[in-house]
């Protein structure tokens, strides 16, 4: 609402004109006239060895050296990249966070990486190492150890571990790295370390009602935001009261001592605040209960939530924090606790006028309530895209359905796989990601006039086995478009800039242009254990209709959402993909923006066949124009060790120097928590005393005695404090956020 002047960007550096092929076309990106890349195959089918293992070293502005291909002149920027930094043996979704940065100049390509370090990732060592321990027993306690959500000790809760997807909120100066299991934290673009979570604990209401000093939240990991001017709710209103921007979900499922509930969220930039809505299904009156709420969106007029094939087995936590070692113990509750995530996709969703901050939306216990309106289509999935217009408030969604994708397994070694083969030492941790039935892409409009859903179904034999990521250009929610004139803007004021007229770009995609990137995991019988098929046998049938002895390659493609017409390219057998990222080309407004380029990470084995500096973990980039003629770049280094990745975000060039964390001199940043403030020790040892005796408030309190005495011993609160004071606070030190220019509508 109130934009500083920001420095002059500096010239874009563009790349040596000698060995350039010829001109490519007008408006196309320069890598339209590069061919495509012959790349030998891997050693076996499925996913490699290399998946399970990444470097944990932080790396600054590393080359990464083109393997084969050229680097095309066009291409610029930064793409963000997140995952878990997974090593076999453990349970990859629930690793400690790993954030990459790719950085393109045109001439030259660099990584950078750091692992996500939280509160509860710096307090975990110290007290595995027995720090807080009187003896075995309260070491067992408060030991964290691995289950399929995150690291949770029994006495302390669980480890906020931020590893699935960067996110840049344009215009609050934020990006973001979020998960499934805690808050979004901010961290700075240039050095990637994390600086603050976005709220304190006490604005987030805790999916298990327990007194943990690291609560476990259940958020979703791809929030949404509409790109929208930030305004008040209404002319009439002061400027604290924001309109809804910025969405999340706070949530909790349905588990064996509580039947769930599910807040829309939203944070206020002005106010640096979390307001929520309590979602009833407004068909029944009932609280709005999903499995899991991974991804959101927002168009102009609505917000849609799709409950995904996340589900969360509190039997089976419990039982690998509780027992841990005891395998076999934790197979058997696995199968006989889970249940099949939902054969078709859920969608809710909610009318933006409906989302009025007041006192009441502050509550995390008890906000206001409002309705939400379900409709059901395609199979299920996890990830899906909105058109941000919605005329005639009919809405467009474009999904990925994996109907019997199931991400809350991981794959141990010695289960018996659909092939009979057993699951080998390297596949342990590896989540069951393959789905055991072909998937589809679904184009949905929904008429939220006349509550209907109308889909189409888009399948294609090499491409939809195992959907997973995609990237997306200018479909998500403007994230691109808004990215993008972010960059202009700043682009537009330096005096080296060869556009001084300013014309904008043409921000409307034609529709027969208007197109989605998706990678597929294919099919590989190797990837699914038996136990999985057999949960899921009531949906695909018998196995003859599954491809075992053939199996799926994987693949990336391009889907045109108007025609359902597939442009893909199918990856040689023994290689991997992950993370797809669309990337304009930094030639726009001349060329389109829905024009460029598709940087992938990809993984194999090593082989005598790879490149000098291949660890077999790579970066290819595509032409955006015809993925089907395959890479017409390889990068590498023999320092790129990945492994896994998960999502990624794209940002133009210069505007790391502008967000804030990244902060030159002493002065902190607009937003920042204090995590002395957030992990009061001295709060955390009245909240466990009171929390037995909350539950029975007609029980005389001297009964209790024995509870606050066990407290008090298994805690060893002044052992505690110390681990904060000397392992976590030292890493967060305070700072005091600086005042927005013009005021922005904050208040002190």
């Amino acid at each position: 609402m109130h934009e500083a002047i920001k420095p002059p960007l500096p010239p874009l550096p563009h790349a040596a004109s000698d060995d350039e092929p010829a001109p490519a076309p007008p408006h196309m990106p320069d890598g339209t006239t590069y061919p495509g890349l012959v790349v030998h195959p891997g050693l076996r089918p499925g996913m490699p060895r290399n998946a399970m293992t990444s470097d944990r070293t932080p790396y600054s502005k590393e080359p990464l050296k083109v393997l084969a291909g050229k680097l095309p002149p066009d291409l610029h920027g930064h793409v963000f990249v997140a995952g878990p930094s997974v090593h076999a043996g453990s349970p990859a979704l629930a690793s400690d966070g790993l954030v990459l940065r790719l950085d393109f100049d045109g001439a030259d390509a660099t990584f950078s990486s750091a692992i996500m370090e939280t509160p509860s990732y710096y307090a975990r060592e110290p007290v595995n190492d027995g720090a807080t321990s009187r003896g075995p027993i309260t070491r067992y306690l408060n030991e964290f150890r691995e289950t399929t959500l995150s690291d949770v000790s029994i006495a302390l809760g669980a480890q906020e571990a931020p590893n699935t997807a960067p996110f840049l909120v344009e215009g609050e100066n934020m990006l973001l790295v979020t998960t499934d299991a805690g808050r979004p934290w901010a961290i700075h673009p240039m050095t990637l370390k994390a600086y603050t979570p976005l709220g304190y604990l006490r604005e987030w209401k805790p999916a298990i009602p327990t007194p943990w000093a690291f609560p476990l939240l259940q958020s979703t990991a791809h929030p949404a935001f509409a790109p929208e001017v930030a305004e008040p709710i209404s002319p009439r209103e002061t400027e604290s009261q924001q309109k809804p921007r910025l969405f999340f979900t706070n949530h909790a499922p349905k588990w064996p001592l509580g039947e769930g509930w599910t807040h829309l969220s939203s944070w206020d930039t002005w106010e640096n605040r979390l307001h929520h809505w309590a979602l009833m299904d407004a068909a029944t009156g009932n609280p709005v209960v999903a499995q899991s709420l991974h991804q959101i969106a927002v168009t102009r007029d609505y917000v849609v939530l799709l409950d995904s094939n996340f589900p969360i087995n509190f039997w089976t936590i419990a039982v690998q924090a509780a027992l841990p070692g005891m395998t076999r113990v934790q197979r058997l509750v696995d199968r006989f606790t889970s249940e099949r995530a939902y054969p078709q996709a859920v969608f809710w969703v909610v009318k933006r006028s409906d989302l009025r901050p007041s006192p009441g939306t502050l509550s995390r216990d008890d906000p206001p309530r409002i309705p939400a309106h379900r409709f059901q289509s395609g199979g299920g999935g996890l990830h899906f895209a909105a058109r941000y217009e919605n005329p005639d408030d009919v809405i467009t969604l474009v999904a990925g359905h994996s109907p019997s994708e199931d991400l809350s397994h991981t794959i141990k070694e010695g289960d018996l796989l659909i092939n009979g083969r057993r699951a080998e030492a390297y596949q342990e941790g590896m989540p069951t990601a393959v789905p055991v039935t072909r998937s589809s892409l679904g184009v949905h409009r929904i008429d939220m006039r006349n509550r209907r859903i109308e889909s189409r179904l888009h399948s294609h034999d090499n491409f939809t086995w195992g959907l997973t990521v995609f990237s997306n250009a200018g479909l998500v929610n403007g994230e691109l478009e808004t990215n993008l004139r972010l960059y202009l803007r700043q682009k537009w004021r330096s005096p080296t800039s060869d556009n001084s007229d300013g014309a904008e770009p043409n921000w409307v995609i034609p529709d027969d242009e208007l197109a989605i990137y998706f990678n597929s995991d294919g099919f590989a019988a190797d990837m699914v254990p038996e136990y999985v098929y057999q949960l899921y046998k009531p949906i695909v049938g018998d196995k003859s209709g599954l491809p075992i002895q053939e199996g799926r390659a994987a693949s990336f493609f391009k889907f045109y959402v108007k025609s359902g017409r597939f442009d893909g390219y199918v990856l040689p057998t023994g290689w991997f993909g992950f993370a797809p990222q669309f990337v304009p080309s930094i030639k726009l407004p001349k060329v389109p923006y829905w024009k460029g380029y598709v940087v992938a990470l990809v993984v194999s084995d090593p082989t005598p066949d790879l490149p000098a500096d291949s660890t077999g973990d790579e970066v290819w980039i595509f032409d955006s124009e015809n993925m089907s003629k395959g890479p017409i770049c390889r990068l590498g280094s023999k320092y790129f060790d990945v492994g896994m990745t998960l999502h990624t975000t794209f940002l133009p060039p210069g505007l790391g120097e502008i967000l804030d964390g990244h902060v030159p001199d002493n002065a902190g940043p607009q937003y920042c928590v204090d995590v002395r403030e957030d992990y009061n020790v001295d709060a955390m040892e009245k909240t466990y005393a009171e929390w037995l005796p909350g539950l029975f408030p007609r029980v005389p309190r001297v009964l209790f005695t024995p509870w606050r005495l066990g407290v008090r011993w298994a805690l060893n609160f002044p052992k505690l404090r110390k681990v904060f004071e000397e392992d976590v606070f030292p890493n967060f030190p305070r700072q005091r956020p600086r005042s927005p220019p013009g005021g922005g509508g904050k208040k002190d």
